[in-house]
């Protein structure tokens, strides 16, 4: 009984209005958008030249996973850092 139901469900349906896929591959760009985030604070501090780029990668590489490790990285991306040898500290201005 409930087989023969099933079939004659089955017999209404068109085959052709079947979703076939197409357009923009949605899981492959959030695998990629993910991903840039998950690496954004090496980025960031590859692109301000930290003096600690290290230690912001390595935490962020093996900690990140974890959001406490992510914000860690983050955090020592815009930390104050002392001036190199050679260069003058400007106070900020108003």
């Amino acid at each position: 009984m409930a087989l023969s139901a099933i079939i004659q469900l089955n017999n209404g349906i068109d085959p052709t209005t079947r979703y076939t896929g197409g357009g923009l591959p949605k899981g492959g760009v959030m695998i990629i958008v993910l991903a840039a985030l998950y690496i954004l604070p090496s980025l960031l501090a590859w692109q301000r030249q930290s003096s600690r780029i290290r230690k912001i990668v390595l935490i962020n590489l093996l900690l990140g996973w974890t959001v406490i490790g992510w914000v860690v990285a983050m955090v020592l991306t815009f930390a104050w850092e002392p001036p190199r040898d050679g260069e003058v500290d400007v106070p900020h201005q108003r």
